[in-house]
Order: C-alpha cells, then sequence, then structure tokens
C-alpha cells in the first residue's frame, strides 16, 4: 500500500483526546492516528478495529467511519494529515511503539508544527517521512518467511533483555544466531523497519526522555548510565539531536508549571 506513492503532501499535525462517540462521514485527507494512551474502537462498515496505546492506525481519504472510546479515561491521540495517490488504501493498524519515537510525537511533534519555525517543520516533515519508510518495510515485513524471522530470534530475545546494559556490543548479535552479520542485519531490517543499531538507540533515548520528564534526576550522569551509555557527554548529544533539547535543559522544562490545556 505504501510501497508506491505520488504527489505526497503533508498537510497538519495535531493532537487531539477522542469523545465518548463520534461519526466521521468522507475523511478530508489520508491520516496517521497515533494511540498515546487509552483504547478506542474504530467501525469501518462492518469491520471495527481496536487501537489501544502505542498503536498507529492508518485511515483513508474518504473514509467514514465511527469511533467509540472504550479506556475510562481521557483518551489522548496525534494525528498526522496528509494527501497522497494511494494504490488499494484500506484501514490498517501498525504496531509501531518499538520502532519509533512514540515520545517525540505524543510531546513534541503536533506542538512544533502548531508554533513553527522552519527547522521545526523540517523535523516534523522528517519523522513524517520515518514513519512512511518503517511501515513500507513493515508491509514487506508481511511476505517475509517465517524461517527467516525464527532465525533471529535469538537475537531479538537478547535484545528484549540487555537493551539498556552499557556492554551491549551490536556487533556481536549475529553469533547469537549463527549467520554473518551482513544477513543478520538484513533480515532485522525487514523485520523491524531499522537497523538494530537505531532500533537500540530509539529505545534507550525514549526510555532516558521518560526518566527525565518524571523530574526526579538531577544527574544526566545516572539517567545516561541507566539506559546504556557511560559517557554521559556522547548521552547528551544524541539526546540533543534527536529531541532538540539539553538532558538538562528537559529535566529544567519537567519541573516548570504546566501550561493550562486549551
Amino acid at each position: 500500500m505504501f510501497e508506491h506513492i505520488e504527489n505526497l503532501k503533508l498537510i497538519d499535525v495535531m493532537e487531539a483526546w477522542s469523545s465518548l462517540y463520534r461519526v466521521y462521514t468522507g475523511r478530508f485527507s489520508h491520516g496517521f492516528v497515533f494511540k498515546i494512551n487509552g483504547e478506542s474502537k474504530y467501525t469501518f462498515g462492518h469491520t471495527a478495529i481496536h487501537h489501544k496505546e502505542g498503536e498507529m492506525l492508518f485511515i483513508p481519504k474518504g473514509s467514514s467511519y465511527t469511533v467509540e472510546r472504550l479506556s475510562e479515561e481521557e483518551s489522548k491521540y496525534v494525528v498526522i494529515n496528509f494527501d497522497a495517490e494511494l494504490t488499494h488504501a484500506a484501514p490498517k493498524k501498525y504496531h509501531l511503539a518499538h520502532l519509533i519515537d512514540m515520545q517525540f510525537i505524543s510531546t513534541q511533534m503536533a506542538r512544533r508544527w502548531l508554533f513553527q519555525s522552519p527547522s521545526d517543520r523540517y523535523e516534523c516533515i522528517s519523522t513524517f517521512y520515518h514513519v512512511l519508510s518503517v511501515i513500507s518495510r513493515l508491509d514487506k515485513t508481511e511476505y517475509l518467511p517465517k524461517q527467516k524471522i525464527a532465525l533471529i530470534e535469538p537475537a531479538v530475545r537478547y535484545l528484549e533483555e540487555h537493551i539498556f546494559d552499557c556492554s551491549l556490543k551490536v556487533g556481536d548479535l549475529h553469533l547469537l544466531c549463527g549467520v554473518s552479520d551482513t544477513y543478520f542485519r538484513k533480515i532485522f531490517i525487514s523485520q523491524f523497519g531499522t537497523g538494530p543499531q537505531n532500533y537500540i538507540t530509539n529505545k534507550r533515548l525514549t526510555q532516558a526522555n521518560t526518566m527525565l520528564n518524571t523530574g526526579d534526576y538531577n544527574r544526566i550522569s545516572d539517567v545516561a548510565l541507566a539506559v546504556g551509555y557511560e559517557d554521559p557527554l556522547y548521552f547528551s548529544k544524541i539526546f540533543r539531536d534527536r529531541y532538540g533539547l539539553s538532558p538538562s535543559r528537559t529535566v529544567s522544562q519537567s519541573k516548570s508549571p504546566s501550561a493550562p490545556r486549551h
């Protein structure tokens, strides 16, 4: 569905909160809906899709559907509206929490689009294209032979258990699977939409950002070590490159009074 896209244009990015029940008729654009918390049920004719935290739902242009909030608490989402010529466009849910930086999308992307400087605009466009790249690879993964997925399973399990270990060496992961590093990376990218190093970095920085935003950590070196970086200066550099703010600035903002929501 996303392998061949023509006339692509990002329209807007916004955050919103789900109503208890709402009806939509003839959606004006394509949309990626990122569920930040809670759960909702989208019904397209006779097809129902449950949408939970950490998932992204693609809704094609022209769709008519209903949305019912299933969770008791207020349900937040971020939507990216865009126009494009797609073939065989249909509603589809993607599990992206382990592949992209949902923290950036949930806390910054909509605000950067709303109060955009040129650099903010480019950051949003870059994230949008990254999402397209990831889901395009995921669509291809559906046809990846199961034996290839099983082949790298030992490394995937190891990553789940040791991803925040400072001693983790990406170059050794292929040894757990008994294949060459090149072949391991090829299968890994096919399955996860990104390389193992970027996968690890995404996980670590997302965890670090969550920790810093709690306001409970004052020493950046403690956070860096907790997510797998012995060098706090290197950690600060890649964190700033990802979020546009230094870790110390993130801590300062987390301790400032929150602005009222409109």
